[in-house]
């Protein structure tokens, strides 16, 4: 004869299962915040230790200024700010990397902020006396696009300065499953300048994952946090050479850090080669 279960039994049943639930939704929830926190958080001593000025200073901080007209009236917009790289330079001229996806809005002037530079806010905060934000972008170099290529999703800008920035080699192969990677980035909201640490998590390189990207090359994934504001960004490797360049990342449904996508050293090194027959 079949046994039924008393009222008694399928309450405790019921409580259980909602237990149960709720601790694998809690524990799906807090793996993805301690992720996210560990992630950006992620500290290499060594690495740390061999990150030098001469790399600082090859990184970029670029603000695309847009200009609108209405009603015989000219307006002008900034935006939040992306990342950049040198990479060659020539009689003062700097050449640097970058995102191409970030620059693609045809905008008035690219302005280009250096490692040390402070930002428009920042120096504000310094001085007493007001200056006006046009005329303070005014008084920073200003770069053009020279070469792109929306395959690659990267960029080649070029500006002078009488400054003196570092120049970082690219790196002749691209990292590894497992090696370790660092990422200068400026990520929206959270400072500048942030080094942050992880390591290669795909075996391969992968699509970029969105309809936009299904005709790029392939690109590879880290675990060095990256955020809005983080694309053209310098992907470092231990020899302390651009081993790629940041172009976006996955987040999950609470808008938390997974990984990192970057086009890889090989791929840049293609691009690159591109970019010099096509001045030939």
């Amino acid at each position: 004869m079949e046994k039924r279960l008393s009222r008694k039994s399928k309450k405790t049943i019921s409580i259980v299962s909602i237990v149960i639930s709720a601790v694998v939704c809690i524990s799906i929830i807090g793996s993805s915040f301690l992720y996210d926190y560990i992630c950006r958080t992620r500290k290499n001593i060594h690495f740390e230790e061999i990150i030098n000025h001469e790399v600082k200073s090859s990184t970029l901080y670029i603000v695309s200024e847009t200009a609108t007209i209405s009603e015989n009236a000219e307006s002008f917009s900034y935006g939040a700010g992306f990342g950049g790289v040198v990479f060659s330079e020539a009689d003062g001229v700097y050449y640097a990397l970058t995102a191409l996806h970030a620059v693609d809005n045809n905008p008035a002037h690219l302005y280009v902020l250096s490692y040390d530079d402070l930002t428009y806010n920042e120096r504000i905060a310094q001085q007493e006396q007001h200056i006006g934000l046009r005329d303070y972008y005014k008084t920073l170099p200003i770069a053009e696009v020279v070469y792109s290529d929306e395959e690659y999703d990267l960029a080649i800008l070029k500006f002078s300065c009488s400054d003196s920035f570092g120049i970082l080699n690219i790196a002749s192969n691209t990292p590894a499953f497992k090696d370790q990677v660092a990422i200068i980035s400026s990520p929206l909201n959270e400072g500048r300048n942030e080094i942050t640490y992880g390591t290669i998590i795909s075996k391969k390189p992968v699509k970029f994952g969105d309809a936009n990207g299904e005709n790029q090359r392939l690109v590879i994934r880290t675990s060095a946090y990256d955020n809005f504001g983080s694309s053209g960004s310098v992907l470092l490797n231990k020899q302390l050479e651009i081993a790629g360049i940041v172009l976006g990342g996955g987040r999950d449904i609470f808008d938390n850090f997974r990984y990192s996508l970057v086009m890889p050293a090989n791929e840049i090194n293609d691009f690159i080669t591109t970019w010099y027959s096509s001045k030939k």
